[in-house]
């Protein structure tokens, strides 16, 4: 089932306001924003978000400071799922880095 929307958000939960700020944003400038605690339906996790990224044109992930990639080394961590699969269907990725972010040495 695929979903319309053009953007989806995916974000560390200690950037929630930040996230949902620029979901507003976007909206109010016309786009089809993915923000999963207000565009989640019941039903499987995983392939809700997952076929919402495929149908996605956009793929924006907020990342806050100062490690917020640090997790990605966990393979059950959801914001690594998450940039895996927009990659794998070639999705444009946006990144926004908040203040004090930092890239880690190794990805």
């Amino acid at each position: 089932m695929k979903h319309n929307y053009d953007i989806f958000i995916s974000y560390r939960r200690s950037s929630y306001e930040t996230a949902n700020l620029i979901a507003t944003r976007l909206k109010s400038a016309g786009y089809r924003v993915f923000f999963d605690l207000e565009s989640m339906r019941s039903g499987p996790f995983n392939e809700q978000l997952f076929n919402v990224i495929e149908g996605c044109r956009d793929f924006v992930i907020v990342l806050p400071p100062p490690d917020a990639l640090e997790r990605c080394h966990n393979e059950e961590d959801w914001v690594r799922k998450e940039v895996i699969h927009a990659m794998q269907h070639h999705k444009n990725i946006v990144p926004i880095l908040l203040n004090g972010f930092h890239w880690p040495e190794v990805m």
